[in-house]
């Protein structure tokens, strides 16, 4: 049986573009378009450590969003509540246990859909 992803939801303001489509990943699921990837939902509540390296925050349940790492001070900038992933320091990371997740996930995926280029 196929994991089911409550924030699956986040997809839905792509699904009408032709060249959008998801794929399994780390166990999560990968949003892809214009064939870059654009994020990655995790769902994996309780996961705190990887490698026995203890992290104190749940490190795969949320939004990775894959950039290049020239990017991170000007989105960091943009959307404070965004961090380094632990694991994959390349890609940024929300949260869903972040306080502002929803208005956060909402107005970066406005950006990917305009094409932003500082994500994906």
């Amino acid at each position: 049986m196929a994991k089911s992803f409550i924030l699956r939801w986040i997809y839905e303001a792509f699904e009408d573009e032709e060249s959008f489509f998801t794929k399994h990943m780390f166990g999560g699921l990968a949003g892809y378009l214009d064939t870059r990837m654009i994020m990655l939902i995790a769902q994996n509540p309780g996961e705190t450590s990887y490698r026995e390296k203890e992290y104190g925050f749940e490190i795969w349940n949320g939004v990775l969003l894959p950039t290049e790492r020239e990017h991170h001070e000007k989105l960091l900038e943009s959307y404070p509540v965004l961090r380094e992933h632990p694991v994959l320091p390349k890609w940024l990371y929300l949260p869903i246990k972040t306080k502002e997740f929803e208005p956060t996930i909402i107005s970066i995926s406005e950006e990917i859909f305009r094409r932003n280029p500082l994500f994906g």
